[in-house]
């Protein structure tokens, strides 16, 4: 039987493992930590957070948005 899952979403996670109580010196940083979780954290560590993370992701395309320039 599956279990039920939370609902919350892989950003909840991320923000687990990168942000919470941290802070990052530079932009460049932070975004290399994003990109390790994306990269490494998630594979390696994907059945101890896969029950936190719902299913349901939105597909976000450039059509809903406008740019300013």
């Amino acid at each position: 039987m599956r279990r039920q899952r939370e609902g919350h979403g892989i950003w909840a996670v991320l923000h687990q493992y990168v942000t919470h109580n941290r802070s990052y010196p530079s932009q460049k940083q932070f975004a290399d930590a994003i990109l390790a979780f994306m990269r490494e954290t998630i594979p390696q560590e994907w059945t101890k957070f896969r029950d936190k993370v719902s299913d349901n992701f939105r597909v976000i395309t450039h059509k809903n948005f406008w740019v300013l320039k």
